[in-house]
Parts: structure tokens; sequence; C-alpha cells
């Protein structure tokens, strides 16, 4: 198969099992992620040494990363079949527009899933890096990394459920 024909990769076959596991993985994230926080930080238990985080806490934050390390391998593969044909589908109608009407302005066409997938994957590589930095970073930076961390995991569902309306508006 050319790599510039890989169109078809991205309605159909692997590319939606592959979509359909990272907006699953990104479900399961956000439920593990969302009751950790709560766990963590609102449910706490009366102990005789003070407050202390719920017991569950310690196997949220491993469900939660075993679930991110799959997620995360997930979407190398949607970034194969969905997300590069996606944004060379783009440059491709970009240059053919140009040919056609003989202007250097760009088309607005397809816009919002543009910036929706640009914002997606921005977050996801300053959230996959503030991931890394909790387990390796020293304990200073633990506070924002852990805001930082979680902050952009609420946004990054957030442009997860812009970019699927955009689709289905489509």
């Amino acid at each position: 198969m050319n790599l510039d024909d890989d169109a078809p990769l991205v309605a159909h076959g692997q590319g939606r099992r592959a979509r359909h596991a990272l907006v699953w993985g990104c479900v399961l994230l956000m439920a593990t992620g969302v009751a950790w926080l709560l766990g963590h930080d609102v449910w706490l238990q009366q102990t005789p040494f003070g407050p202390q985080p719920h017991p569950m806490v310690a196997w949220l934050l491993r469900a939660h990363g075993a679930i991110a390390w799959c997620t995360t391998l997930v979407g190398g593969v949607v970034w194969q079949v969905h997300v590069r044909p996606a944004w060379r589908a783009v440059r491709r109608r970009r240059r053919a527009h140009r040919r056609r009407v003989g202007s250097a302005r760009a088309i607005r066409h397809g816009r919002a899933r543009t910036v929706s997938g640009v914002a997606m994957v921005g977050a996801l590589a300053v959230l996959l890096g503030s991931a890394i930095g909790l387990q390796y970073a020293p304990e200073e930076a633990h506070a924002w990394l852990s805001v930082t961390h979680w902050v952009l995991g609420l946004a990054l569902a957030i442009a997860l459920l812009w970019h699927w309306i955009a689709r289905l508006r489509h």
C-alpha cells in the first residue's frame, strides 16, 4: 500500500477498532483518575494518625497506570492509522484548493476537527510528560505536576468529546 493513500485505514478495519479501544481506554482512565482524585483528596478517612486517603487509592493508581500504558500503546496505532492520514488529507485538500482557486488562503473545511486534533495531541504530550514526571521527578515537583496532570486529563476528555462531536457533525 502506498503511504500517501492510507485514507481507507482511517475509516475501516484496524483503525476503527483502535479508535474504539482508545476511546474506551480514555473513559477508563477518566474514571480511575477521577476516583483516585476523590479518594485521595475528598473521601479522607479519620485514623489515629489523622486524615488519610481512602484505602482503594493505591489500587486505583495501579489500575490507572496499567490502563495508561495500554492506552498509550493503542494511541500509537491510532497515530498511524488515523492522525497521520487525517493530517495528510488536510494538506492535500489545501493544496488542491490553492491550485483551483489560485490563492494562498487555506480552506476552512474541517478546521474544527483539525484544531481539536492538534489540541488533543498537544495535551497528550504534556499529559504523558507529567505522568513520567510524577514517577521520576523530585518530590518538590509533585504538587504542580499532579495538578497539571489532572487538569490536563480533564481537558483531554473535553477535547476528545469535542473532536468526536466535530466528527459526527461532518
